[in-house]
This record gives structure tokens, sequence and C-alpha cells, in this order.
């Protein structure tokens, strides 16, 4: 699941694999009119590899903002705002970086479109590469996901006991 867009004659793209949605179906509309239903879930939360990261700061701080830009307010880069990295440790003692992005005076087109929220945690996974738990949402709707609740599922973040494969 992500988001995809060209700039500059190169298409850059979001992803996450194995995503959770939470009202996957939350906002439906046929945005392009080709007589097919798009859905639109209130909230989306993934994991995704991430090469090249230095450490966790920079990995949090390089992909949040990319969850507003691609699912909020592209092609608008102006209204995507983001906060630096900070240190973060889950309860099972798992430590990191997480970094937050949200998005202000988004030009509101469709019948879907709202502000948006994410929150990227970045951290190694058991075979020490840099990994992102990333959760993205509407934000100043009436069914927002609350700050809380955000923040007690980052908080059950964890590594599995196995390190992960390539099959």
């Amino acid at each position: 699941m992500g988001f995809e867009w060209e700039e500059k004659g190169k298409t850059d793209r979001t992803t996450v694999t194995a995503p959770a949605y939470l009202k996957s179906k939350w906002c439906t509309t046929d945005s392009d009119k080709d007589g097919r239903d798009e859905d639109t879930a209130l909230a989306t939360a993934g994991t995704r590899g991430e090469n090249g990261a230095k450490d966790s700061a920079e990995a949090a701080e390089t992909r949040v903002p990319w969850w507003i830009f691609g699912g909020y307010t592209q092609p608008d880069k102006k209204s995507v705002k983001f906060d630096k990295a900070k240190a973060y440790t889950t309860k099972s003692g798992l430590e990191g970086s997480i970094a937050t992005a949200y998005s202000k005076n988004t030009p509101q087109n469709g019948k879907c479109d709202s502000e948006g929220k994410a929150i990227t945690f970045a951290f190694k996974n058991s075979a020490g590469d840099f990994v992102t738990w990333n959760l993205y949402g509407a934000k100043g709707v009436g069914d927002e996901i609350p700050e809380a609740t955000v923040q007690k599922i980052l908080s059950t973040v964890r590594l599995t006991k196995d390190a992960p494969t390539d099959t």
C-alpha cells in the first residue's frame, strides 16, 4: 500500500507492507470519474525497510513527511509540516526514533480530502537493518484517531523472535 507521484520527470513513491487499516472504507468516491470507486481509509499502519539510512533519526525524518505529501497534499509541499526526530523506546524496550508530520491549510478539492497526520518510528530490526513503522490518517475529522490511541499502538511495536528472511 502506498502513494506514487511524478516530480521533475522522475517517479517517486512511499509504501508499506502488510498494512492494517482503521475503517478501510471510511470514504468512497470515484474521483477520476472512471466508473470505479476508490476507498479511503481513516488510518493506515505498516512497516517498510529504510535502505541507506545512517541512523534511526534520519530514517524517521526522511519517511514521515512523504505520508502527508502522498496521502493528503500532493502536489502541494508547502502545507506539509514535520518535526525533528526524537528518541523513543517502546514498552518491550525497542529503541529508535520517532518523527511526526501533519498538513496545514491543504487545498480541499474532493469529497474524501482532509488534512492528514503521520507518525514514523524508526529502529533496527533483528537483522540489524533500519526499518520504520508508520501510521498515517485523516486529521480534523469527526472519526480522527485520537493521539492517545496512536501512542498506545506505537508503544506495542516490538521485534519478532526470528530474523527476517528474503523468502
